[in-house]
């Protein structure tokens, strides 16, 4: 048996080096098809196939809050509600994203956190790797001053150094004790904004303050629980289903079922990776399906080889060689080509997977390195074995019904041949649909970003650049203080920048952050059981919209005459207007965002701005309030300009200015609001070139499938065609008579395309905007696409019948 297989691998590749040319073709196509399956299954394995790397992950669920249309968090005394009511957690907690200022060691450094209830590691089942995490009472008011650190701050800032433990930081003007450092392994992130991966961890504390009543419309919380053994995710969405009823009959105007308010308990790793699975799965799927065109293409071209070598294979039939010896070679052959191109494919696949181990963790979050482990070796093991039996067993199958007595009689091809024949047609048709499916939803994709580039933000991204910063709480506890920071800041800026255009706002729009609330307007009565008033909330400088270019449609923009202890003002969007003051001019009316009956703090409207898609270009513009920064002074916001030139240039005069207000303030998150447009876009424009460079080379593959179909049934029709010629026909007869059979594989291809397209257009729909996944002009441009490039293969095989010689043909014959 070993001697046989022997002899098949060495025939294999002597068949090999007999056709060097049409080898390597082979070879590096599937390589790189390979390669191509190999990479997107290792980032498929490390973001959505490994479990998560804590204790019993499958225990681990999370709260997603959500309102009509809305993503939402917890407010604090909605997460007490569940900790004492919910008992299939075994333990429930709770974070919010936190920044921290790192002051004290040198050049001040803005560090990413999470500030979480003291229970949150035990719930997600991770231990500290040096020292411990917290105690049970560290997130009680007063003892919530330690902090634990990840492996990698622990590396950069203390050296690595074990004796790290105890030592303090000075974090937002405030001592902070490293009681513990979390193994390299841990990397639990932030879930707002883009930003991925906390550095620090800290005690949230939960003061009577962040827990009364009045706190129920304050939601900025991520709830995360452990099932009890033997709880199951059913019986925990039971019970927090009955604790939202109980709380609706309390809350009557909280809880709504008008405004779609829902909490649904979701399996932790489902939630961590909901947002990239459609694109993920999507890129696999093409990058699959090019493998299938590969591999289709490469069993044509070896049916071909077969075919040709037909009558030597009959001679060794005839002389005793069973059927299976055949099989067993075509086997053999096939065995040398697809291990070449498998290991091909796994050396460059170790490239790909090494650069997609490179992309940042906001882009392509994951609890795993991508990289090639046994699961993804394996797997590129059996994909490599399905290419072999795929490309040995059809040609196999059609040498093992070779008419041996025909060919040794008369050299015709017999049955054998007409099924090859046929074979091939079959795999063409494959080839067309599968590339005209990818081509459609690359088209789709194409399309979707030419109408997204269309919409209009709401403001000018170009020269516009933004930093971030935020003013500690303890040095900037009074609204004034914050007032007085920001007036120094921008009349450094408006200096320095040559008065280029500077302003100021707490949530930038497409930065992935945003504050919502509800609020009331005067005279308006709510019926109850319906939905509050409610709108994004932001705290603007008076020339932030000059600098972002947001056009003023009614009334006024603020002035430096907007401050605490004058008329307080706000300013809305036309589509808050449109909602809640329809038909009438909103300017001069009143609301309130604080929402107290018992203290009400009227704001008057003086101006109406245009709606800015601030959650992302896809998104429809909610309805907006902008509030004076001097009434309403936040101690996070972003410092905008608007300068000629590159943006980035102006950063570190904007670094300087806040330097000479406050030394021990750093800046972070430089951009441009054209890189943000670019990142918000990002997911779709990667989805887009990933399938459009699949497609056209599928294309490119069934058109070779086509032409070197026809190009064998030109050699194999020449006889045919010469006495055709001979008896009068004229080589346009021949031309459509060729065109006619490559004409009739591509109808065929197009409409299996067709349906497979439909069978797949929803996995497009997390990914077009302003076009359907079955939109009739992408099919139709396809479809035409592909008909003009598959009829131009048949162009080379059809003008060479053209040319035949009829005298030269018959001689042959």
């Amino acid at each position: 048996m070993l001697d046989f297989l022997r002899l098949d691998l060495r025939q294999g590749l002597r068949a090999a080096r007999r056709a060097p040319g049409s080898t390597l073709v082979i070879v590096l196509t599937l390589g790189l098809a390979i390669a191509g399956s190999v990479a997107a299954f290792g980032a498929l394995n490390a973001t959505l196939l490994r479990p998560l790397p804590l204790r019993e992950p499958d225990r681990l669920v999370q709260l997603r809050h959500d309102y009509t249309g809305m993503r939402a968090a917890c407010s604090p005394p909605l997460f007490l509600d569940y900790r004492r009511q919910v008992g299939a957690f075994e333990t429930i907690s709770a974070a919010r994203p936190w920044n921290a200022n790192l002051t004290g060691s040198g050049e001040p450094e803005r560090l990413r956190g999470l500030q979480v209830s003291a229970t949150f590691f035990e719930t997600l089942g991770a231990s500290a790797a040096l020292g411990r995490t917290f105690s049970p009472d560290e997130d009680q008011p007063g003892r919530e001053f330690v902090v634990l650190v990840s492996h990698s701050f622990w590396r950069r800032h203390f050296g690595g150094d074990r004796g790290a433990v105890g030592s303090l930081l000075q974090l937002n003007g405030e001592s902070h004790e490293v009681i513990g450092v979390m193994p390299p392994g841990f990397s639990w992130g932030r879930t707002y904004g883009r930003e991925a991966e906390a550095e620090i961890w800290a005690p949230f504390a939960l003061t009577p303050e962040r827990t009364a009543q009045t706190q129920r419309g304050n939601e900025y919380l991520d709830i995360y629980g452990r099932l009890r053994r033997g709880a199951t995710r059913e019986q925990a969405q039971a019970q927090v289903d009955s604790t939202i009823q109980e709380l609706r009959g309390r809350f009557p105007s909280r809880y709504t079922v008008a405004s779609g308010f829902q909490v649904t308990a979701v399996p932790m790793q489902e939630e961590l990776v909901n947002r990239i699975r459609p694109g993920l799965l999507l890129v696999f799927a093409a990058v699959v399906s090019l493998l299938l065109v590969a591999a289709t293409n490469v069993t044509g071209l070896l049916l071909t080889r077969a075919a040709e070598r037909r009558r030597e294979l009959s001679v060794r039939v005839a002389l005793g060689a069973g059927r299976g010896r055949i099989v067993a070679q075509c086997l053999g052959e096939a065995g040398v080509l697809a291990a070449a191109a498998g290991a091909l494919g796994l050396a460059l696949s170790w490239l790909a997977v090494s650069a997609l181990e490179r992309i940042d963790r906001v882009a392509l979050p994951r609890s795993h390195a991508i990289a090639i482990d046994g699961t993804v070796a394996a797997f590129a093991v059996v994909v490599t074995a399905l290419v072999a039996l795929g490309l040995g067993l059809v040609p196999a199958w059609q040498m093992a019904r070779i008419n041996v007595m025909g060919w040794l009689r008369t050299g015709s091809q017999g049955a054998g041949g007409r099924e090859s024949a046929r074979t091939r047609r079959v795999l063409i048709v494959v080839q067309t649909a599968v590339a005209l499916a990818l081509l459609v939803g690359a088209g789709l994709l194409v399309r979707s970003l030419a109408e997204l580039e269309t919409v209009p933000p709401g403001f000018r991204a170009q020269g516009v650049v933004s930093v971030q910063t935020e003013l500690p709480g303890l040095r900037y506890e009074e609204p004034a203080l914050r007032v007085q920071f920001m007036d120094a800041v921008l009349a450094q800026m408006t200096r320095k920048l040559a008065s280029a255009p500077v302003g100021a706002i707490s949530e930038l729009p497409l930065s992935g952050e945003a504050t919502s609330g509800t609020f009331d307007v005067e005279g308006l009565i709510v019926p109850e059981g319906e939905n509050q008033p409610h709108a994004e909330q932001w705290s603007a400088t008076p020339d932030y919209f000059a600098t972002l270019g947001i056009p003023l449609k009614r009334g006024r923009s603020f002035t430096a005459r907007d401050v605490d202890g004058q008329l307080r003002v706000v300013v809305i969007n036309e589509a808050l207007a449109a909602l809640y003051f329809p038909g009438q001019d909103p300017i001069g009316k009143r609301i309130d965002e604080a929402g107290n009956e018992k203290n009400r703090q009227w704001r008057e409207i003086v101006g109406v701005v245009a709606n800015v898609r601030d959650r992302g270009l896809d998104s429809e513009p909610k309805p907006q309030l902008y509030f004076p920064y001097a009434q309403r002074a936040e101690r996070r916001f972003f410092l905008v300009a608007r300068v000629p030139g590159d943006p980035l240039s102006v950063v570190p005069e904007i670094r300087n200015a806040v330097r000479e207000a406050d030394r021990n303030l750093p800046l972070f998150n430089a951009t441009t609001m054209e890189q943000l447009e670019l990142a918000d876009t990002r997911n779709r424009r990667i989805a887009r070139t990933a399938l459009t460079a699949f497609a056209v080379a599928a294309m490119l593959l069934a058109a070779l499938g086509v032409y070197g179909l026809l190009a064998q049934v030109v050699r194999e029709r020449v006889p045919e065609m010469g006495v055709r010629l001979a008896l009068g026909a004229r080589p346009a007869d021949v031309v459509r008579l060729v065109f006619a059979e490559g004409g009739r594989l591509v109808v065929w291809g197009l409409a299996a395309g067709v349906g497979l397209s439909l069978v797949t257009a929803r996995l497009f729909e997390s990914f077009v905007f302003g076009v359907t996944p079955t939109d009739p002009a992408t099919y139709l441009s396809v479809v035409v696409l592909l008909s003009v490039v598959a009829l131009a293969a048949c162009a080379l095989p059809a003008w060479r019948a053209a040319r035949i010689d009829p005298l030269r043909a018959l001689r042959t014959e």
